[in-house]
């Protein structure tokens, strides 16, 4: 079971990134990994899937009020980072985002 204490490594919050809410920075800077690896681990890849039902289904968001905010603060701070940064994600998104509202994904 991931806990978002399991990770230490801070995740990139680029200045391009939409906020989702205050703090949304310090939220994707100090648990954005942990999210992000619950969600891996949690939703099968190569499906759509919605963003409300992963979010409401991830262990590492069980405590928050509307946790598909804190999981789209999670997801729009890494497309911003493979905005910048491609060569890291060897140049293939990490996800595919259907719709212009993020409401659905493809991992």
């Amino acid at each position: 079971m991931t806990h978002l204490t399991d990770y230490q490594t801070k995740m990139r919050y680029p200045a391009a990134t939409p906020t989702q809410f205050g703090g949304a920075k310090a939220f994707v800077e100090t648990y954005g990994n942990a999210v992000w690896a619950d969600l891996c681990d949690s939703m099968p890849t190569g499906e759509v899937i919605r963003v409300s039902d992963a979010a409401a289904a991830l262990k590492t968001l069980s405590g928050y009020v509307q946790p598909e905010r804190y999981l789209r603060a999670v997801l729009k701070a890494i497309l911003a980072d493979y905005e910048e940064r491609p060569d890291d994600y060897e140049h293939q998104p990490p996800f595919t985002v259907l719709g212009r509202t993020m409401a659905k994904i493809i991992l």
